[in-house]
């Protein structure tokens, strides 16, 4: 699946399954954005999915860049002990 790693790179931290998103961009309405979906080698497709709601309990209060219902971990958690 050159084209699509090309395109973009999965965001999700390690998983299990076989299914990949990379963002492509801002919708432009509050609170959803662009991904491009793939699975294995074929099935690309273009969806758009509302922003994870999650934030940080750190001083930073810094909010997850992924969308709802993403597998892994937030954006910000980059240990075990973060989660």
């Amino acid at each position: 699946m050159d084209y699509v790693d090309g395109a973009s790179r999965c965001q999700l931290s390690t998983h299990d399954d076989n299914e990949h998103y990379g963002l492509l961009d801002d919708t432009g309405e509050r609170g959803t954005a662009l991904w491009l979906r793939w699975s294995g080698t074929v099935d690309v497709e273009l969806v758009v999915l509302a922003d994870c709601q999650a934030v940080s309990r750190r001083v930073d209060g810094e909010g997850c860049c992924l969308f709802t219902g993403h597998a892994g971990q937030h954006t910000w958690e980059d240990t075990l002990e973060d989660a």
